[in-house]
């Protein structure tokens, strides 16, 4: 029983070790009559493990902190021109053949200047620090996007991109027909750059403490075993909300339920790469004017004289243009009438348009007087009862 014993605390141990980190070296290892609490005799008795768990030291290197907005005397809230601007007049005054000895500061501006003039780059920057940055560039070295070597796969890219904020955005049929800019207010917590132990900076006064943030520790299981475990632990850099205004370019054309999406500007929170916001546009309805894909109809209800004599008229289109109409003979009720080229411009290709129909309805008299019908008599042909047909 007790060799039993032996060979399946052996196997455990074993498989624990794809789980557990083991000291190598000096102690050899574990000591099993440890672990097990005293099973192989001396009194202690079954299988305890012992539940203590000391936390060990944090031997993780500090982000190396680097304001590289500082080397090239900017704000973190730059534009893409004043960024150009600010790295050409720098290079100038700190390249090593005008400025001998410069060398190590020209290449801090360059380096600033790669940064933060590469889109994705600077948003790993801006809420990962420059290790992210500098893998960043090792990832579009190797043919890929800049994000590849920070992601990784799996849970762990999961976790490095925040979530995305669906908005949803109306518009009326005619900003959808002529194109047209809407604007729409967000509210979001942003991570306040280049702010960790700088409080006393005008523009860091503003920003108080950022969500908690993963980590991962090392702890002692047992004598000789320590185990890798994720904690909560407070934030060192700074946070804020604020509110912020998109403005989004209705197309000309632009489908019902279109998504408009601007890149990283969600939520914020140190360590992770913002999700996007998401404008989804809602076509609000229209009194006149009903819209499928690239085309209009609308309903006409015109008197029984204009369906049997013909009639002339016009109306407004969704820009304001005048549609012309004209019909000769007959109109029937329920008679459809497609008019070429008046419906919605095609996203694909504005220049071109769909058609408009428009369906007739016949507004007959409610009743006849006796002048009337005996006029009417004289003018229609008579009818006997084999001209009343039904049909199914």
């Amino acid at each position: 029983m007790m060799l039993v014993w032996v060979l399946l605390v052996t196997l455990a141990t074993r498989a624990a070790g794809q789980f557990f980190q083991f000291p190598q070296g000096g102690g050899g290892g574990i000591n099993l009559e440890d672990l097990m609490g005293g099973a192989f005799g001396g009194g202690g008795g079954g299988f305890h493990g012992g539940g203590h768990h000391e936390e060990l030291p944090d031997n993780e290197p500090e982000e190396e902190e680097v304001d590289l907005y500082e080397r090239l005397d900017l704000q973190p809230e730059a534009t893409d021109r004043e960024i150009k601007t600010a790295y050409r007049k720098m290079s100038v005054k700190y390249h090593p053949d005008k400025n001998p000895g410069s060398e190590g500061k020209f290449r801090e501006i360059t380096e600033a200047y790669e940064i933060l003039s590469d889109k994705e780059r600077r948003v790993l920057y801006d809420f990962s620090g420059i290790s992210a940055a500098r893998k960043g560039l090792e990832g579009q070295q190797q043919g890929g996007s800049p994000f590849d070597m920070f992601f990784g796969g799996g849970q762990q890219k999961d976790d490095k991109r925040g979530r995305n904020m669906d908005i949803e955005l109306p518009v009326s049929l005619e900003d959808l027909y002529i194109g047209h800019e809407k604007s729409a207010t967000i509210k979001r917590r942003i991570v306040c750059r280049n702010c960790k132990n700088k409080g006393h900076l005008p523009r860091c006064s503003s920003c108080g403490s950022c969500p908690k943030e993963k980590k991962m520790v090392q702890r002692r299981a047992g004598p000789g075993m320590i185990v890798q475990q994720e904690v909560q632990v407070e934030s060192k850099h700074k946070c804020k909300r604020e509110e912020k205004t998109v403005t989004a370019t209705i197309e000309k054309g632009m489908p019902d339920g279109e998504q408009i999406v601007f890149k990283y500007e969600s939520e914020q929170k140190p360590g992770q790469i913002p999700g996007d916001v998401v404008l989804k546009l809602k076509q609000l309805p229209h009194p006149l004017f009903k819209r499928s894909r690239d085309n209009l109809a609308i309903k006409m209800t015109i008197p029984l004289r204009a369906a049997l004599l013909g009639f002339e008229t016009s109306f407004k289109h969704l820009d304001g243009h005048t549609v012309q109409l004209k019909r000769t003979g007959v109109t029937k009720p329920g008679q459809v009438v497609r008019i070429k080229g008046e419906g919605m411009p095609k996203h694909s290709t504005p220049s071109e348009y769909g058609d408009l129909t428009i369906t007739f309805t016949v507004d007959f008299p409610k009743e006849v007087d006796s002048t009337l019908a005996a006029g009417l008599a004289g003018l229609l042909p008579s009818f006997t009862a084999a001209d009343l047909k039904i049909s199914s």
